[in-house]
């Protein structure tokens, strides 16, 4: 078994309400509540879930960019936070970042080729020679002319853009990729491009990856497993294959229908499931029971009361849901 490059043990991060003149706390607000996982050396897993279920948060703690309210975060057997300060600054170098901005990631008066050099220095690489070199090699990686060098972000289309800034995530060597929806701001056309890049990176340069999306019909190529994240928690993790052929979870039979290009091939009769009216729950003020129960039309009285337990259903296929105890009795 190939080793873990990143591990997750049940992370949390709660941000404070505050309110009053004293600005005292009133509540908290859970944004991601326990999250676990492992990516193994050139295995990429897809997350999914909608929008404020908190992807976003888990990756900025990843990346050092907060810091976790409780759990551990392991990169490459070693745990970041019993680190010193330059130690964990040294560590955090080592994971590169895709952005789905990618205007606003790229200084708008640097050549694409300062933007490559400027990683490359944040991480203490400063030959001229050897980054002129480098610069050139990653751009014939991700599929770009080296002359692309001189020219300025605004002369590149959306997906030259984002070519480049897979380029900065890969020109640095990283040990890991965590990628924030990158090719949702593109068309049908170049979202096809730059995942077929992804894969051939996954071929040639065993990248491992943390994919974030809020499409399954987006990874249903590029992951080996998935995990599907609602308010904070995993409801379901599995291999890719099993998500599509198998899924157990509400949620997730509920993404896979509202995705256009899977639905296709899904009976949605034969899921049984459907989508109550109404908001996501407050982060702040989640349901007693499942947290999706507020929304799922196969919710029981228990499902309301009871907090369902992660289970093993089949190798490698987790899954918390209430359902899974009434198919076994």
């Amino acid at each position: 078994m190939s080793e873990s490059i990143l591990r997750v043990e049940d992370l949390k991060k709660h941000y404070p309400i505050k309110k009053g003149f004293f600005n005292r706390q009133v509540g908290t607000k859970y944004v991601v509540d326990g999250i676990s996982f492992d990516i193994k050396s050139g295995e990429t897993v897809a997350l999914i879930g909608e929008s404020g279920c908190g992807k976003t948060v888990l990756l900025r703690v990843l990346l050092g960019l907060e810091k976790q309210t409780s759990g551990k975060i392991f990169l490459k057997g070693i745990d970041i936070s019993t680190l010193s300060k330059r130690e964990r600054k040294k560590t955090y170098q080592k994971l590169g970042m895709i952005f789905q901005d990618t205007s606003g990631s790229m200084h708008p008066r640097m050549t694409i080729e300062q933007i490559l050099e400027e990683a490359l220095y944040l991480v203490g690489d400063r030959d001229r020679k050897s980054q002129y070199q480098k610069v050139t090699d990653v751009l014939l990686k991700v599929g770009l002319d080296p002359a692309f060098r001189n020219r300025l972000p605004i002369q590149l289309s959306g997906g030259q853009r984002q070519r480049v800034v897979i380029a900065r995530a890969l020109i640095i060597n990283p040990a890991i990729v965590l990628a924030d929806e990158p090719v949702s701001a593109l068309d049908v056309s170049l979202q096809a491009q730059v995942l077929n890049l992804f894969m051939d990176l996954q071929e040639n340069e065993n990248l491992s990856m943390l994919f974030v999306a809020h499409d399954l019909a987006v990874v249903r190529q590029i992951a080996h497993r998935i995990l599907i994240m609602y308010m904070g928690h995993i409801l379901e993790e599995a291999p890719s294959n099993e998500i599509y052929s198998n899924a157990k979870h509400p949620y997730t039979k509920v993404l896979l229908i509202a995705s256009p290009s899977i639905a296709k091939g899904i009976n949605e009769e034969s899921f049984h499931v459907g989508l109550k009216v109404g908001d996501t729950p407050d982060p702040a003020n989640p349901p007693q029971g499942c947290l999706f129960c507020t929304r799922c039309m196969q919710a029981m009285e228990r499902c309301y009361k009871e907090r369902p337990e992660r289970k093993e259903v089949s190798p490698g296929h987790f899954v918390c849901c209430h359902l899974i105890d009434e198919e076994e009795s």
